[in-house]
């Protein structure tokens, strides 16, 4: 039997791994640290087995991954719409790390490259699939969801284990905390593609979040001419400004006021952010006749909504979800210094502080992007 040794970090020391050739390795004393959600406000650093290594796969050293609003939803509601935690599931899926070891069929990846992972798993079957629309498979089994039972373990532990195929490489000695930030700009990324700006469009961002912020600079990126971007709070507001020049307007407790909407006018494409039936609203009266918008935040449920002015205006509203290649150009764009959004990770703290780290992931009056990582 050929057997082949690879060397991973493990908290302040190095475990030998033994890589037997087969359908998977066996990481000897294969316990790490994971953070790990089991209900609504239960979330804790705990304890948990090492995953057996397949042909396909590879083991990473963790570098830094960051707290996405479905993160804090599974945190504070136990829940992400129908994804309920029925048991303990590692949260997780924007995160960088060290490729430690490889499967036996893994070629493309060597022992020490920097990655970041594409949390996609896809079926690769479905109708979806067939049609290159892996984002909206009817069986995605998404890193860190509650989807599906049992739950698809999200990258927040000291060695994940991913398909070889979900990593990117970076280039080496790039910054592995901004990397962290490839998943949400695909998503941003995807936003603006069906949104099709057209060059020099007047576009309206609602919600300067971590997913409005990052929509307003791929807007930009995409050619809007006029941008125009609104929240609730100020400093998020006077943040994405120096970023990208945008106009600013604060929405109130209820919705924008008369004055500043008849500053903004009409506007050609809008990119609701902020999940909120206000902002819609607010979208369906400011987006002119045969404009577009798109919905990328997470409506509340049973939420009201005035949708005549669709109708009137013959206005086109889309869905965006996730992404595809989007990923890949995310990547790209980052680690080519295309797009700088380093200003964007407002928070970093150590697995030890995890529940520090999600109340100020919560605080959208001081952060964008809270980062975690494991101490060594």
């Amino acid at each position: 039997m050929q057997r082949t040794f690879y060397a991973c970090k493990k908290k302040n020391i190095h475990s030998i791994v033994l890589a037997v050739a087969g359908d998977a390795m066996l990481a000897l004393g294969g316990i790490m640290r994971a953070c790990v959600i089991k209900s609504a406000g239960h979330i804790a650093i705990e304890q948990w087995p090492e995953t057996p290594l397949r042909k396909d796969e590879v083991r990473l050293d963790f570098a830094w991954g960051g707290i996405c609003g479905s993160d804090l939803h599974y945190y504070q509601h136990g829940r992400v719409a129908n994804s309920i935690v029925r048991e303990p599931m590692i949260l997780g899926h924007e995160f960088s790390g060290i490729v430690c070891e490889a499967g036996d069929d893994v070629t493309g990846l060597s022992i020490g490259q920097p990655v970041v992972v594409n949390p996609s798993r896809p079926c690769n079957t479905c109708d979806q699939c067939g049609s290159g629309l892996t984002h909206l498979c009817r069986s995605m089994r998404y890193m860190g969801s509650a989807a599906h039972q049992p739950h698809t373990n999200g990258g927040f532990s000291e060695r994940p284990v991913v398909l070889a195929s979900q990593c990117r490489v970076l280039p080496k000695g790039f910054d592995l905390a901004v990397a962290s930030l490839c998943e949400p700009f695909a998503v941003a990324l995807h936003a603006v593609a069906l949104g099709e700006i057209p060059p020099g469009a007047t576009v309206l961002v609602t919600g300067a979040g971590t997913i409005g912020s990052l929509v307003a600079v791929a807007a930009r990126n995409a050619g809007a001419g006029r941008l125009i971007v609104t929240d609730i709070a100020e400093p998020a507001l006077t943040r994405i400004a120096k970023v990208t020049g945008a106009e600013t307007f604060q929405v109130g407790s209820a919705e924008l006021s008369a004055e500043a909407e008849a500053v903004i006018g009409e506007v050609d494409v809008t990119l609701e952010c902020a999940g909120s039936a206000n902002a819609l609203d607010m979208a369906i009266r400011l987006t002119r006749p045969r404009g577009k918008i798109v919905q990328v935040g997470f409506l509340p449920p049973a939420a009201p909504l005035s949708l005549a002015g669709l109708l009137t205006r013959e206005i086109s509203l889309l869905g965006a979800y996730r992404f595809l290649e989007e990923f890949d150009l995310a990547v790209e764009q980052i680690t080519n210094n295309a797009v700088d959004l380093s200003s964007f990770i407002t928070g970093r703290y150590s697995m030890g502080q995890v529940e520090e780290a999600f109340v100020a992931a919560a605080d959208r009056s001081r952060n964008v992007k809270v980062l975690l990582h494991f101490d060594t």
